[in-house]
């Protein structure tokens, strides 16, 4: 594999943004090496996360990497660049602070990113002050709220849908939706998702916020985790912008509108006509393109499950903190998980048919290379045509 990566960095001495080029040949790395370097290239979850920075030592600045070269055509090329990725001009990574800090001289500047709230640069800004843990006192009806919540904060984050995202959507000759979760992983994502939506939960996200805000009062995390919740509020009364699928404008149905409507319709409950009515209107915004529509739900769902789960890290570590210091124990029904260690622990029946045909066609193939007189090679030699007569005798 030749990998080529482009770098910004700033120099120190001239406080310059300049560009930094670099190659690596895998073939010229010792074999752990070189599997693990490819194996986070070639991993496109680990690449977003950075993975490959740990191996910068291991790429070299110049024009064409240097060792031994496969035929061409037979290495794999990538080029690539980080965007949240700087050095110096020695090549050491540097933070956004640090950056802002040699431009402008002053070793207490601060860098504020592109993407940053209001909510945000005020939590960055703001004087660290002692978090209220001692003086608070929450009620019966309150920790019993917030146990709640970050019980199914704690489900809902250690969900393969949320681990794995809402899919991809491909556009062709017709529009594709793909998803690394399973239908089921979908239903029992949103059997939690729900709880922590719907205004009617008893321990939903609107009243773990409004818990948490009264708690502490004034204090910054208290207005951060605010301002994340409307944040969240915006989100939900917005309409939802999913371009470059679906053009700016064409549809009028707000996030919470679409989240609703597969709630009432696909998930949580028997549609009535009301409802019904409601989802042929969003597909009709959409020409009726149902794969679209699905994934522009999945999708608005899961950033709206980030929005949760950001503020709700707050609360729950709080909380935490709050109950171990206070000596208090929520009056919460675990999750069944918690009691039940056995959950999922027995092979499914299809796994294990799967698994005992294939250990009798190994044993198969193991016979047929014996009677064969063990040619070289092994059994794995007979291994097509002990699946075949195998499968033909179960017929």
């Amino acid at each position: 594999m030749i990998l080529y990566w482009k770098i910004r960095y700033l120099d120190r001495a001239d406080r310059q943004f300049k560009d930094r080029n670099l190659y690596l040949n895998t073939r010229t790395l010792d074999p752990v090496t070189r599997a693990a370097v490819e194996l986070v290239m070639e991993n496109e979850k680990l690449h977003r996360q950075r993975g490959i920075v740990r191996y910068r030592y291991v790429f070299i600045e110049g024009k064409r990497p240097s060792g031994p070269r496969a035929p061409h055509g037979m290495d794999k090329t990538r080029a690539f660049c980080l965007h949240d990725y700087f050095e110096d001009e020695a090549g050491k990574e540097i933070t956004r602070d640090e950056m802002i800090q040699i431009l402008t001289g002053n070793p207490a500047a601060r860098a504020i990113p592109p993407e940053a709230r209001q909510h945000d640069i005020e939590l960055m800004l703001a004087e660290r002050t002692p978090i209220p843990l001692a003086d608070v006192s929450l009620s019966a009806e309150e920790t019993r709220i917030l146990g709640y919540f970050v019980r199914d904060l704690q489900e809902m984050e250690d969900s393969a849908f949320m681990k794995d995202g809402p899919g991809s959507l491909t556009s062709g000759s017709r529009d594709t939706l793909q998803t690394a979760v399973s239908d089921e992983e979908i239903r029992s994502f949103v059997t939690i998702f729900r709880r922590l939506y719907m205004e009617n939960e008893p321990a939903n996200f609107k009243k773990a916020v409004a818990v948490f805000t009264k708690a502490l009062g004034d204090h910054p995390f208290s207005k951060w985790v605010e301002g994340t919740a409307k944040q969240y509020e915006t989100h939900l009364n917005a309409t939802p912008d999913d371009r470059p699928f679906v053009a700016a404008g064409i549809r009028t149905f707000p996030t919470k509108r679409l989240i609703d409507v597969f709630l009432y319709t696909q998930y949580a409950h028997q549609p009535d006509e009301r409802r019904q009515r409601q989802f042929g209107e969003c597909l009709a915004q959409l020409d009726g393109n149902r794969e679209i529509l699905t994934w522009m739900f999945l999708t608005q769902m899961w950033k709206c499950a980030l929005e949760i789960s950001n503020a709700g890290n707050f609360i729950a570590e709080w909380f935490e903190h709050y109950c171990d210091h206070h000596k208090v124990s929520p009056d919460v029904l675990k999750s069944l998980r918690d009691h039940h260690a056995g959950l999922g622990t027995v092979e499914k029946e299809e796994v294990q048919r799967k698994r005992l045909f294939q250990e009798k066609v190994e044993q198969l193939a193991a016979d047929l290379w014996e009677q064969a007189g063990r040619p070289d090679d092994g059994p794995k030699q007979f291994l097509v045509i002990a699946r075949e007569q195998l499968a033909q005798v179960l017929k």
